[in-house]
């Protein structure tokens, strides 16, 4: 659906986006994955409008687009801060975001109620935004943006400080979407996220770092993955370990009470590492995203 070539973008001497390219499947969930000040949000404001570019070359359905009012016609986009209104109601919020976007009462009706049951949020629909969960505020939000009926959602980490729950609600929403032939863009830090969509963009300073389905990019690793149960604290034996042998500086990393150990070399150094059990793992998307960000040059 949308082709991305070489987009660059710099504020004064920091580089955003750094000659960045991918492609945006069509009905299909993308997640494009990376560190805060990764690029994210750039690339966001630029394919809707908010931002131009340095340079580069945005494609829809294989046509240059020079300015976005094409993309924007058919998106839905909500920013990571999106704003509504605590003063007012469920209902009341829906209602305003349909006169905005110029939808008659009859269908703004069918489509709340139908967006509403979707959701979840039919007994919520009285109750103020200041009295709603996070996970509820993003719901409406998302409601908010889906009035119209747009072709291609945009959301800038939709599920920043919303708990679990929430989050899995979001993506079987999302999910349905999808099924019904809206195609998804979605920004996250959370790689366990970007474990169900269908193709992820890892993004490192403003570059691609790897993309494509996350069954691809886990067969794909070039590494062995082992999880190590560490006598004492990870992080202490990671730093100890790696001081004395400093070959290991890009094998391993702490991932909660465990060490991982990427083995990418025919010979297997774990005997230097010290720990108490060995578990063979499968590859997952933090070990692809760390495994290529460690080999990445710095710039």
């Amino acid at each position: 659906m949308i082709e991305v070539f070489g987009l660059t973008k710099s504020f004064g001497t920091i580089r955003a986006l750094d000659d960045f390219s991918c492609r945006i499947q069509a009905s299909a969930i993308t997640v494009i994955s990376g560190a805060d000040g990764a690029g994210k949000s750039t690339f966001f404001k630029i394919l809707i409008g908010l931002l131009h570019s340095d340079k580069g070359q945005v494609l829809l359905a294989g046509k240059e687009i020079t300015n976005r009012q094409a993309l924007t016609g058919i998106c839905g986009y909500m920013p990571e801060n999106f704003s509504l209104y605590p003063d007012l109601s469920v209902s009341e919020n829906l209602d305003f975001f349909a006169a905005i976007h110029g939808i008659d009462r009859r269908e703004s009706m069918r489509r709340q109620n139908e967006l509403l049951e979707r959701t979840g949020m039919s007994p919520f629909k009285k109750r103020r935004v200041s009295e709603l969960s996070g996970g509820m505020k993003q719901k409406l939000s998302l409601m908010t943006i889906l009035l119209p009926s747009p072709r291609l959602l945009i959301l800038d980490e939709p599920t920043t400080g919303i708990d679990p729950q929430s989050r899995v609600e979001l993506f079987a929403v999302l999910s349905e979407l999808k099924n019904q032939g809206c195609t998804v863009l979605l920004s996250t830090p959370y790689l366990d996220e970007a474990e169900k969509a269908d193709y992820v963009i890892l993004i490192r300073k403003g570059k691609n770092l790897r993309n494509g389905s996350p069954e691809t990019l886990r067969r794909q690793l070039p590494a062995n993955v082992f999880r190590l149960e560490t006598e004492g604290n990870p992080l202490q034996t990671m730093i100890a370990c790696t001081a004395t042998q400093p070959r290991l500086l890009d094998e391993l990393y702490v991932r909660g009470r465990y060490l991982v150990y990427m083995q990418s070399s025919k010979e297997n150094f774990m005997h230097l590492i010290p720990h108490r059990r060995c578990h063979r793992d499968e590859p997952r998307l933090e070990d692809v995203y760390v495994y290529y960000e460690r080999r990445t040059p710095a710039e």
